[in-house]
């Protein structure tokens, strides 16, 4: 397995890719290797007053398009395509006008992978 980096003692690595079992009709199934599984990326936070809502609404609109994203780490590092695979919201103490003055949300991506794109 290659190292990507290490942290302390710890070791990051890519996998190796992964096998899995295919079915066959009156056999035992076949061992096929399917390759690295896709990444998956959860990000989880809490926005606070307004400013929440109209950041969820956006989140939605770029889900809306159906479409892989270009996602950048804090150091401007392009980490490839991605997609939403869920968006999810709890709004809290609500105020008289119906905004969540607390909107804590779960932001789930999948690595995007195509031919053109792996």
């Amino acid at each position: 397995m290659r190292q990507m980096m290490s942290l302390g003692g710890f070791v990051f690595s890519l996998s190796e890719g992964g096998w899995v079992a295919v079915a066959r009709y009156g056999q035992k199934p076949m061992s096929q290797n399917t390759g690295q599984q896709l990444e998956n990326i959860t990000v989880t936070g809490t926005w606070f007053q307004g400013d929440g809502m109209a950041n969820l609404n956006a989140l939605r609109a770029l889900q809306n398009q159906r479409a892989p994203l270009v996602l950048a780490d804090g150091y401007g590092n392009n980490l490839g395509q991605w997609t939403i695979k869920r968006l999810q919201e709890k709004q809290d103490k609500i105020i008289d006008d119906g905004t969540a003055f607390v909107l804590a949300f779960t932001l789930e991506l999948e690595e995007y992978a195509n031919d053109n794109h792996s």
